[in-house]
């Protein structure tokens, strides 16, 4: 139970044990099982204050320290070249560990290190690890998730008052309709009145003329029977139909109803837009240094992972994919994978590394657990860059095959969807398709170095924009490009030549259409004090941006990777 309790609770201070009862360490030496305090490194033994004090009169060498502050003991793990022999040294050019065999018979010229000390670092850095997420970590989620439930009952409370504001909308609207309504049909009554009026007056007129007519029909009777013939005769011509008055036919006035065209948007418009929106907003600020880290090697390409992850990887000029921590430890490591020119690998949004082989015509994935398996192969197509959608989960790869190149859309299980090669006249779109980014429109921004521009598509592929550097600077190499929040397109110019020097070394601000905004990085000390700006690295190549909007910037003359924000939040309106 005591050796229980000392392989699982190695380090922990009182003050982080779970309120859970355990028997108290004891003591190792023999027939004595009081409480340990004192630890022996050199052979691994716990004791109490009595036995450390006649252990340290036999073994005066041996190293006696506090217990919770003792080194564990290697654990056996038996070597798979030497069955018989433990892995018990560490090699530190081949950062790996060997049995003593192995490493005589081929590390020898190598530098080593006790493994014991290694493993017991390691572990120290596993408790320090444990001890952030217990102290800073776990602390921060728990208020994260009372600030999560108060954020749900805010989104339900707006949401209930976006209902009622609604309700309210189309009551207005509907009592303007019903107002609207009511004098239309008073419009309609004075109308129809008007032509009801008139059409009574045709009646009246006609029945009168009705009467006059059976009047002369009964005068003609009446004289037919009795009068003379010259009577007769003079009664008829003074009332010969000839002389008649005829009316006219009544015609009543008829009504015109002109209807307005009901148009859905137009309503809706009165109701107002219904959207999701980011709750966090920004603009550009001016650009600051926040931190940097110092990597293996010269950063060539970078590729972050989430935020929670607190890793990115990195590819420079030895060929070796690395994924560092923050402090610029080195976390993982894959060797002779990458062509540095290019940028052969991307972080997923669930925080997977994808990488391309051109040597193997091959796009591999490397999952959480660190094993690495083909995702897709490309056939007689060499891969080059790579880049993974946060918007659709989509893969763009750009490819070359002899002089021809173009990027392949798969999608996130690596079954092809699109080829994106030519414009419009059946031209190649592409020289060299060294760095793609998306930007949030869906549009594809590669670096073309050997075109030296940047070309921008529309998700069909189609033709957008081509970009090729300001005019203040004596040339233009597109390498790093990526893409922030507000649509912007940044890439840094790595061109150097002795025309050019360092003053070529800068970081673009182009728009969402192409059109330059601003030197983000100038390229020089006197411009970026004229600009109160940065002044960039020499010969930048590498470009990203994080979960924090901040900007990583690496190159081909120094290990260390810049990082800087340049973009503040605004307060809702």
């Amino acid at each position: 139970m005591a050796d229980t309790y000392h392989n699982n609770l190695w380090s922990t201070t009182l003050d982080q044990v779970p309120d859970t009862a355990q028997h108290f360490i004891e003591c190792d030496t023999e027939f004595c099982r009081n409480f340990s305090e004192f630890y022996c490194n050199t052979c691994h033994q716990r004791m109490c204050v009595q036995c450390e004090h006649v252990h340290r009169k036999k073994n005066k060498s041996h190293t006696i320290i506090p217990y919770h502050e003792r080194k564990r003991k290697l654990p056996s793990e038996i070597c798979r070249i030497h069955p018989t022999k433990d892995i018990d040294v560490y090699c530190e050019d081949c950062q790996d560990p060997v049995c003593s065999m192995c490493f005589a018979k081929d590390h020898s010229d190598h530098v080593y290190s006790d493994l014991e000390a290694i493993y017991n670092d390691t572990l120290h850095k596993c408790q320090k690890e444990i001890t952030e997420i217990w102290k800073t970590v776990i602390p921060e989620a728990k208020n994260n998730v009372e600030s999560i439930g108060k954020k749900r009952e805010n989104v339900i409370k707006e949401f209930a008052e976006f209902r009622v504001s609604m309700k309210k909308r189309a009551y207005e609207l509907k009592k303007a309709v019903d107002s609207i309504l009511t004098d239309d049909n008073k419009k309609l009554d004075e109308i129809e009145n008007s032509v009801l009026n008139d059409i009574e007056e045709q009646q009246k007129e006609t029945e009168s003329y009705i009467k006059y007519l059976e009047k002369i029909i009964s005068d003609y009777e009446s004289k037919m029977s009795s009068i003379k013939y010259t009577e007769l005769r003079k009664f008829l011509l003074d009332n010969s139909s000839a002389t008649l008055k005829m009316l006219n036919k009544a015609t009543p006035k008829l009504l015109i109803l002109t209807l307005g065209k009901l148009n859905k948007q137009e309503i809706a418009n009165q109701f107002g837009e219904i959207e999701l929106q980011s709750s966090e907003r920004f603009e550009l600020s001016p650009i600051t240094k926040v931190s940097e880290v110092t990597t293996q090697v010269y950063a060539y390409h970078l590729s972050p992972s989430p935020s929670w992850a607190n890793r990115f990887w990195g590819s420079g000029w030895s060929g070796n994919l690395i994924q560092y921590d923050m402090e610029g430890n080195i976390r993982q490591k894959i060797p002779n994978s990458i062509s540095y020119l290019q940028g052969n690998h991307t972080v997923t949004s669930e925080g997977e590394l994808l990488y391309t082989d051109y040597r193997k015509n091959t796009v591999y994935r490397v999952t959480s657990d660190k094993s690495i398996n083909k995702l897709i192969e490309t056939g007689s197509w060499e891969p080059g860059a790579i880049y993974s959608s946060p918007i659709n989960g989509h893969i763009l790869v750009g490819m070359g095959k002899k002089s021809d190149q173009k990027i392949t859309r798969y999608d996130r299980e690596g079954r092809k969807l699109q080829d994106i090669q030519w414009d419009d006249k059946g031209q190649n779109l592409y020289q060299s398709v060294n760095f793609i980014v998306e930007n949030n429109n869906s549009d594809i921004c590669v670096s073309d170095v050997c075109a030296r521009k940047v070309v921008v598509v529309t998700a069909s592929g189609e033709y957008r924009f081509s970009y090729s550097g300001h005019h203040s600077q004596s040339g233009f190499r597109p390498y790093g490009i990526c893409t922030d929040v507000l649509g912007h397109i940044l890439v840094c110019n790595g061109y150097m030549y002795q025309s050019c020097n360092e003053n070529c070394s800068s970081v673009h601000l182009l728009d969402i259409d192409g059109h330059f905004l601003s030197f983000l990085l100038t390229p020089n000390h006197f411009l970026s004090l004229l600009l109160s700006s940065e002044q960039c690295p020499l010969r930048p190549c590498a470009l990203c941006i994080d979960d924090h909007h901040n900007l990583w910037v690496g190159g081909w003359e120094s290990p260390t990777v810049s990082v800087y924000k340049y973009l503040q939040k605004t307060e809702k309106k």
